[in-house]
Protein backbone atom coordinates (compact mmCIF):
# COMPACT_ATOMS: atom_id res chain seq x y z
CA UNK A 1 0.00 0.00 0.00
CA UNK A 2 0.65 3.92 -0.46
CA UNK A 3 0.98 4.56 3.30
CA UNK A 4 -2.73 6.02 3.13
CA UNK A 5 -5.23 4.74 5.51
CA UNK A 6 -8.68 3.59 3.98
CA UNK A 7 -11.40 3.64 5.98
CA UNK A 8 -12.42 -0.45 5.13
CA UNK A 9 -8.92 -1.15 6.67
CA UNK A 10 -10.34 -1.31 10.22
CA UNK A 11 -12.95 -2.56 9.40
CA UNK A 12 -10.60 -5.82 7.72
CA UNK A 13 -8.74 -6.34 10.88
CA UNK A 14 -11.29 -6.34 13.76
CA UNK A 15 -12.64 -8.81 10.94
CA UNK A 16 -9.46 -10.49 10.96
CA UNK A 17 -9.28 -10.81 14.43
CA UNK A 18 -12.94 -12.27 14.45
CA UNK A 19 -11.72 -15.17 12.35
CA UNK A 20 -8.88 -15.82 14.19
CA UNK A 21 -10.69 -15.80 17.09
CA UNK A 22 -13.09 -18.50 16.07
CA UNK A 23 -10.50 -20.72 14.61
CA UNK A 24 -8.85 -20.55 18.54
CA UNK A 25 -12.23 -21.65 19.85
CA UNK A 26 -12.85 -24.68 17.33
CA UNK A 27 -8.94 -25.70 18.38
CA UNK A 28 -8.56 -24.49 21.44
CA UNK A 29 -10.70 -26.71 23.95
CA UNK A 30 -9.54 -29.95 24.73
CA UNK A 31 -6.73 -31.72 24.73
CA UNK A 32 -5.00 -35.48 25.49
CA UNK A 33 -3.66 -36.47 28.62
CA UNK A 34 -1.70 -39.79 29.25
CA UNK A 35 -3.24 -42.06 30.98
CA UNK A 36 -1.98 -45.62 32.23
CA UNK A 37 -2.89 -48.89 30.44
CA UNK A 38 -4.03 -50.14 33.91
CA UNK A 39 -6.76 -47.29 34.37
CA UNK A 40 -8.48 -48.06 31.00
CA UNK A 41 -12.22 -48.62 31.84
CA UNK A 42 -15.11 -49.26 29.43
CA UNK A 43 -16.76 -46.40 27.59
CA UNK A 44 -13.12 -43.79 28.32
CA UNK A 45 -12.77 -42.58 24.88
CA UNK A 46 -8.99 -43.24 24.31
CA UNK A 47 -6.27 -42.39 21.58
CA UNK A 48 -3.81 -45.88 21.80
CA UNK A 49 -0.10 -45.81 20.23
CA UNK A 50 0.83 -49.11 19.41
CA UNK A 51 4.00 -51.74 19.02
CA UNK A 52 5.01 -52.31 15.73
CA UNK A 53 4.04 -55.93 16.34
CA UNK A 54 0.60 -54.80 16.53
CA UNK A 55 0.77 -52.77 13.61
CA UNK A 56 1.87 -54.68 11.08
CA UNK A 57 -0.70 -57.53 12.50
CA UNK A 58 -3.32 -55.20 12.15
CA UNK A 59 -2.33 -53.95 8.86
CA UNK A 60 -2.00 -57.69 7.49
CA UNK A 61 -5.24 -58.48 8.57
CA UNK A 62 -8.98 -57.79 7.77
CA UNK A 63 -9.00 -54.74 5.43
CA UNK A 64 -10.89 -52.63 7.06
CA UNK A 65 -9.07 -52.70 10.02
CA UNK A 66 -6.11 -52.13 8.33
CA UNK A 67 -7.90 -48.99 7.55
CA UNK A 68 -8.64 -47.81 10.89
CA UNK A 69 -4.99 -47.60 12.16
CA UNK A 70 -3.44 -44.10 11.13
CA UNK A 71 0.38 -44.93 11.70
CA UNK A 72 1.22 -46.17 14.70
CA UNK A 73 -2.36 -44.59 16.39
CA UNK A 74 -5.76 -46.10 16.83
CA UNK A 75 -8.20 -43.51 18.05
CA UNK A 76 -11.90 -45.47 19.39
CA UNK A 77 -13.58 -46.36 22.85
CA UNK A 78 -12.97 -48.95 24.76
CA UNK A 79 -15.61 -51.60 24.80
CA UNK A 80 -14.60 -54.78 26.81
CA UNK A 81 -11.27 -55.51 29.20
CA UNK A 82 -9.66 -58.32 30.14
CA UNK A 83 -7.03 -59.99 31.75
CA UNK A 84 -4.67 -59.71 29.17
CA UNK A 85 -6.78 -57.71 25.99
CA UNK A 86 -8.21 -54.89 25.10
CA UNK A 87 -11.18 -54.36 22.59
CA UNK A 88 -11.81 -50.73 21.42
CA UNK A 89 -14.86 -49.74 19.30
CA UNK A 90 -13.26 -47.29 16.42
CA UNK A 91 -16.33 -45.85 14.80
CA UNK A 92 -16.04 -45.25 10.73
CA UNK A 93 -18.54 -42.66 8.65
CA UNK A 94 -19.83 -43.62 5.36
CA UNK A 95 -22.27 -42.11 2.92
CA UNK A 96 -25.73 -44.73 2.83
CA UNK A 97 -27.69 -44.23 -0.33
CA UNK A 98 -25.61 -41.45 -0.85
CA UNK A 99 -28.05 -39.58 0.99
CA UNK A 100 -27.16 -39.44 4.61
CA UNK A 101 -23.73 -39.93 7.27
CA UNK A 102 -23.95 -43.48 9.08
CA UNK A 103 -21.68 -44.71 11.86
CA UNK A 104 -20.46 -48.17 12.48
CA UNK A 105 -18.43 -49.15 14.79
CA UNK A 106 -15.35 -51.53 14.42
CA UNK A 107 -14.12 -53.78 17.21
CA UNK A 108 -10.62 -54.35 17.53
CA UNK A 109 -8.84 -56.87 19.57
CA UNK A 110 -5.46 -55.98 21.32
CA UNK A 111 -3.19 -57.45 23.41
CA UNK A 112 -2.74 -55.43 26.44
CA UNK A 113 1.11 -55.43 25.69
CA UNK A 114 0.76 -54.67 21.98
CA UNK A 115 -0.61 -50.91 23.81
CA UNK A 116 2.75 -48.87 23.99
CA UNK A 117 0.73 -45.46 25.27
CA UNK A 118 -2.34 -44.65 26.15
CA UNK A 119 -3.72 -40.63 25.61
CA UNK A 120 -7.40 -39.83 27.06
CA UNK A 121 -9.14 -36.62 25.06
CA UNK A 122 -10.29 -34.26 28.93
CA UNK A 123 -11.46 -30.64 28.18
CA UNK A 124 -9.27 -27.78 29.22
CA UNK A 125 -11.40 -25.78 31.44
CA UNK A 126 -8.87 -22.71 32.05
CA UNK A 127 -8.30 -22.72 27.92
CA UNK A 128 -12.00 -23.12 27.25
CA UNK A 129 -12.70 -20.21 29.51
CA UNK A 130 -10.12 -17.43 27.86
CA UNK A 131 -11.44 -18.70 24.60
CA UNK A 132 -15.49 -18.05 25.37
CA UNK A 133 -14.19 -14.96 27.12
CA UNK A 134 -11.99 -13.96 23.88
CA UNK A 135 -15.42 -14.40 21.89
CA UNK A 136 -17.67 -12.84 24.23
CA UNK A 137 -15.09 -9.61 23.92
CA UNK A 138 -14.97 -9.86 20.05
CA UNK A 139 -18.73 -10.25 19.95
CA UNK A 140 -18.82 -7.07 22.29
CA UNK A 141 -16.78 -5.14 20.25
CA UNK A 142 -17.99 -5.85 16.72
CA UNK A 143 -21.91 -4.91 17.76
CA UNK A 144 -20.74 -1.68 19.20
CA UNK A 145 -18.28 -1.13 15.93
CA UNK A 146 -20.93 -1.65 13.96
CA UNK A 147 -23.69 0.65 16.08
CA UNK A 148 -21.05 3.30 16.63
CA UNK A 149 -20.97 3.25 12.48
CA UNK A 150 -17.69 1.76 12.52
CA UNK A 151 -18.56 -0.31 9.75
CA UNK A 152 -18.10 0.44 6.01
CA UNK A 153 -21.84 1.00 5.13
CA UNK A 154 -23.69 4.07 6.81
CA UNK A 155 -27.72 2.58 6.19
CA UNK A 156 -29.42 3.08 2.74
CA UNK A 157 -28.78 5.26 -0.31
CA UNK A 158 -30.85 8.32 -0.13
CA UNK A 159 -33.64 8.64 -2.84
CA UNK A 160 -32.42 10.39 -5.88
CA UNK A 161 -34.44 14.18 -5.81
CA UNK A 162 -37.38 14.00 -8.53
CA UNK A 163 -36.82 16.61 -11.91
CA UNK A 164 -38.52 19.42 -11.87
CA UNK A 165 -42.24 19.79 -13.54
CA UNK A 166 -42.90 21.90 -15.95
CA UNK A 167 -46.18 23.65 -14.64
CA UNK A 168 -47.04 25.57 -17.88
CA UNK A 169 -50.62 25.31 -19.34
CA UNK A 170 -50.90 23.82 -22.65
CA UNK A 171 -52.95 26.08 -24.89
CA UNK A 172 -53.98 24.43 -28.30
CA UNK A 173 -52.87 26.49 -31.43
CA UNK A 174 -50.13 28.44 -28.73
CA UNK A 175 -45.99 27.13 -28.61
CA UNK A 176 -43.90 27.05 -25.85
CA UNK A 177 -41.43 29.65 -26.46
Amino acid sequence: MDGRTWPHDSARRFALAAAAACLASGVGCYHYAPVPVDALAPAMTVKLELSAVAVDRLRHGPDSVARLVDGFTLSGTVARLNADSVVVSVPTSYMEANVRLKTQLHDVALLRTDVQRVSQRRLDRARTTWVSAGIGVVAVASTVAVLNGGGKSKGSIPKPVDPPESRAPVTPGLTAP
